[in-house]
């Protein structure tokens, strides 16, 4: 598989990404920077990223790409690349979502981290 360096080429500045951050998964993480010389960016934060995926099904531009390689949630976008670490589950071993995500999952849900220690289908 080749390793996707950047998307900078491909992103159309549509914005739907940043929407569907902010308004459906309620994190911020992308942010849309105008500068005073009448161009544009994203800005990708890290920090605030869950690494759902879910700025890569709404961008129909291909412009942010998210692959999970053994542990790790890679997504590269315009502004570069970022790496997640995946959740591993304790039963069948399979990694199957990103921890950051999960976390945010068992505090929305109001659960012991702990509840999210077995993946879906270990967990019926």
């Amino acid at each position: 598989m080749k390793e996707i360096k950047d998307t900078k080429d491909k992103c159309t500045l549509c914005r739907k990404c940043v929407g569907i951050c902010r308004k459906t998964v309620g994190r911020k993480a992308i942010i849309y920077v105008e500068s005073g010389n009448e161009s544009a960016t994203l800005e990708f934060i890290s920090e605030r990223c869950i690494a759902c995926g879910s700025c890569s099904y709404i961008c129909s531009d291909g412009a942010i790409i998210f692959e999970d390689i053994g542990d790790t949630r890679v997504i590269t976008t315009p502004a570069g690349r970022m790496e997640f670490k995946l959740k591993k589950c304790n039963k069948c071993g399979y990694y199957w979502a990103p921890e950051k995500q999960v976390k945010l999952m068992a505090e929305k849900a109001n659960l012991p981290l702990a509840y999210f220690d077995l993946c879906p289908d270990c967990r019926v």
